[in-house]
């Protein structure tokens, strides 16, 4: 294992194997899992199961790639994991289909397994298809630990025709997972944070996170015009592409920071925990932005941009009905468990989210 001492002063750079996008990239599956072995099992729930595989066992067949599916059932839990290993027994190629929920299982199970990997994202909702990591959660559904697989995925296959139809709210999560990325990466920098390869960023990784945010604010409104109707514009195209790849490879490549780090924190809180992921972690971008001291020009500038997307801009917004001291105190406990801290341009403490917090609150009230 190379130790922080050897990366001493290296950058480092990490990614998918291959990445593929478009109307139709669904039929490449079979050639895809055909280059990387015989066997193979999709990892999926019943709905996605019905959406994904009339296309993908066709296409595994027509390559002479066996092909048997595992059930996934509720969150990624460890228990939930080794019961689908079991079923899953030997494959060459794990292909995980869905959601978060659904490719973190896949991702989980292929790490068990030695086995290759290939995502089928069904919706733009987060980060993770072209990631090497992913979560297990405890069966409260808070998270219990970040995990990282020996190697980033083999092959990420984005048919925009499916992610077309997904639900809306599924892509404004997206676009709020994505947009703190280069904010985020800002401060890692700073920092001299190590990114999810243990090396420094480079200098792609930050330009990578600069067009993924300019991808965002040129094409989020428009692009979303094209949610749920099955039918990707160019607009939807090129958002897509923010929220899936580049916004993966911002993230792993340049590191993490307080948006994400509030997460455990609002994840204390029931109202939050069931909210959407890139919810959460838009509303600590804000935070993050409140931390900074960006000035009332720039912080309003974000507000009417989170308010044409649809993101929340207020913990009301994020389902809770009174926000008081004790709620703020909790979600700032929280959030100093989370190992992203570091990444910032000074030390922090539980008040300084609390105070932070708070004038996220007033500004979201008048402007």
């Amino acid at each position: 294992m190379t130790t922080v001492r050897e990366m001493s002063g290296i950058r480092s750079f990490g990614s998918a194997h291959r990445y593929y996008q478009g109307p139709g990239a669904l039929q490449l599956c079979g050639s895809a899992v055909a280059a990387l072995g015989r066997s193979a099992v999709l990892v999926c729930d019943q709905v996605v199961h019905d959406l994904v595989a009339p296309v993908v066992r066709p296409a595994c067949e027509r390559t002479g790639v066996t092909l048997r599916w595992v059930e996934v059932r509720g969150d990624v839990t460890r228990r939930a994991v080794q019961d689908l290993v079991a079923q899953a027994g030997k494959a060459d190629v794990v292909v995980a289909a869905g959601g978060g929920k659904g490719v973190d299982t896949g991702k989980a199970v292929s790490r068990e397994l030695g086995a290759h990997l290939v995502v089928i994202p069904t919706a733009a909702s987060n980060d993770g298809p072209c990631s090497e990591s992913f979560v297990y959660y405890d069966d409260r559904h808070r998270m219990e630990s970040v995990e990282h697989l020996p190697r980033n995925p083999d092959v990420v296959l984005v048919d925009t025709v499916i992610l077309a139809r997904a639900p809306k709210a599924l892509l404004v999560s997206g676009i709020g997972d994505a947009l703190c990325k280069l904010y985020e990466g800002s401060q890692a920098r700073q920092a001299r944070g190590r990114n999810l390869f243990g090396g420094l960023g480079t200098l792609a990784a930050e330009q990578l996170a600069i067009a993924c945010d300019r991808a965002i604010r040129d094409n989020a409104v428009e692009g979303l015009l094209a949610a749920a109707s099955g039918q990707p514009t160019e607009a939807f195209e090129n958002l897509v592409e923010a929220l899936v790849l580049l916004s993966g490879l911002a993230f792993e490549n340049n590191g993490l920071s307080i948006a994400h780090s509030m997460s455990r924190g609002l994840t204390r809180i029931e109202a939050i925990a069931s909210q959407l992921h890139g919810q959460q972690v838009a509303y600590g971008l804000m935070v993050q932005w409140a931390l900074e001291k960006r000035d009332v020009a720039f912080m309003a500038e974000q507000l009417a941009f989170y308010r044409s997307v649809g993101l929340a801009t207020s913990l009301t917004q994020l389902g809770v009905s009174e926000v008081n001291a004790a709620l703020l105190d909790e979600i700032a406990t929280g959030t100093m468990t989370a190992p992203h801290l570091k990444h910032f341009e000074r030390p922090l403490e539980a008040q300084d989210f609390v105070a932070a917090m708070a004038e996220v609150e007033r500004l979201t009230s008048t402007h």
